[in-house]
């Protein structure tokens, strides 16, 4: 897991998950770092799925974004794709083209 301050969008930008794919640096993000991502961008958790276009409930959320928070030990976590944490990562204004 990675150690840093998740509340701090300055400190979220130097991470290694946003790199691009190709920088051997490059690391994949944790849960806990797309909950921070869409916590620190002000999201709801309907607000990410449109952002990358999954499926959401206005009532119950979106169960892609919840599998792609989810703690890694549980059955239902997933893996969240690097297209959909890119565009997360733009949408939120973290990087840039």
């Amino acid at each position: 897991m990675s150690s840093y301050n998740r509340e701090s969008l300055e400190e979220f930008k130097q991470q290694p998950f946003c790199l691009l794919f190709t920088n051997d640096s490059y690391v994949h993000p944790e849960p806990e770092d797309v909950a921070a991502l869409i916590k620190l961008a002000g999201w709801s958790q309907n607000d990410a799925a449109k952002v990358v276009g999954v499926k959401n409930d206005p009532k119950k959320g979106s169960s892609t974004i919840r599998k792609w928070k989810s703690d890694k030990a549980k059955n239902d976590y997933r893996e969240i794709p690097y297209s959909a944490w890119r565009l997360m990562l733009l949408q939120a204004g973290v990087v840039r083209l």
